[in-house]
């Protein structure tokens, strides 16, 4: 595609994040790509409590229909990376590249049971300061109990770059099994970022992000 135009990039934030915590990546990245960063189905203020993985990806999909866009490029992380990676399996032809943190594909228990604690201790100040619920956040873990979309993995197509932070304690490990189930997917680790990539590590989050997306 001509450098001219690139496609439009989509920003899906992280669970307990909203649409606001990609400012500094989009500074960072510049003017010379249209970006779009939406509030996903089930996390938006005014939806009710609980979250659908699907209904969140076809609500991303009827966005980009109704702004007329045939094609985009996907940056998700958390949560957003589930949903971005859920349009690819299922909308291959609206996805052209993928770039994930911290893709949430088969989550344990354990692991769940920790974020909802972490949800828990996180001050009412600091959710409300973010334009996030909760309620909602929490809604999002319940959702995920049982689920394993590594099955759906092996009929991504897009070029994919995983992404994961050097400090980030199952991260590198998490991001190379899921370099190993998407077909020719690459993986690239930020040093000194932990897994809120998109907060602690913009920057380098974007550097990685515009290499990847430069190439096709």
């Amino acid at each position: 595609m001509p450098a001219s135009r690139p496609r439009p990039l989509v920003l899906l934030h992280g669970l307990g994040q909203s649409p606001i915590v990609w400012q500094d990546f989009v500074s960072a990245l510049g003017a010379a790509r249209p970006m779009n960063a939406p509030w996903m189905r089930g996390l938006r203020p005014k939806d009710p409590v609980g979250f659908d993985l699907a209904a969140a990806a076809a609500g991303v999909a009827d966005d980009l229909d109704l702004q007329g866009i045939k094609q985009a490029d996907f940056l998700g992380v958390s949560v957003g990376a589930s949903v971005a990676l859920r349009l690819a399996a299922e909308r291959p032809e609206l996805v052209g590249r993928l770039v994930l943190g911290g893709a949430l594909v088969r989550p344990s228990k354990g692991a769940l049971r920790m974020q909802r604690l972490a949800m828990r201790l996180v001050p009412e100040s600091r959710l409300v300061d973010a334009g996030v619920s909760r309620p909602r956040m929490l809604a999002v873990l319940d959702a995920l109990k049982g689920f394993d979309g590594t099955e759906s993995l092996r009929q991504v197509t897009a070029p994919t770059l995983v992404v994961a932070g050097s400090k980030d304690r199952a991260g590198p490990a998490a991001a190379q099994q899921l370099v190993s189930l998407v077909s020719g997917a690459e993986l690239s680790v930020i040093d000194g970022a932990g897994s809120v990539l998109n907060a602690e590590a913009p920057r380098e989050l974007a550097d990685v992000t515009e290499d990847f997306l430069s190439r096709g």
